[in-house]
């Protein structure tokens, strides 16, 4: 979205005409240290102090989610999330092309290891 204000605003309209419950996203608009332009009743998730790279939007207040900070940094948001019967965790990665590529795989590994032994579906 690379911090545009109009990207992060219409994607916002798009989940909303789409009746989109949970969006991944690189790059939102920022103010200081939040997404700018949510409203209120949407859950946003991030984590880390600096400008934030990658959040997970959830448009639904059904479902239950519980960000994994053991497990998220600046580049990383994970949760894991809870809908019905329904147990998963999300992940949203930055990989970013100056950093070894074994970096990121580290994390992704660690990821899926922490879905298979919570019991959860990795998407």
């Amino acid at each position: 979205m690379q911090h545009s204000r109009l990207a992060t605003d219409n994607l916002l309209k798009i989940m909303e005409e789409e009746d989109t419950e949970i969006a991944c996203i690189q790059e939102p608009y920022t103010l200081g240290n939040k997404i700018g332009g949510t409203p209120h009743f949407l859950t946003v998730l991030t984590f880390g102090e600096r400008k934030k790279s990658v959040a997970i939007v959830i448009n639904n207040k059904n479902i239950d989610t519980l960000l994994t900070t053991q497990l998220s940094d600046e580049d990383v948001t994970v949760m894991e999330t809870r809908a019905g019967n329904a147990r998963f965790v999300i992940a949203r990665m930055y990989f970013d092309i100056e950093r070894p590529i074994e970096v990121d795989l580290n994390k992704m590994n660690a990821i899926i290891t922490y879905a298979n032994d919570t019991g959860s579906s990795l998407r």
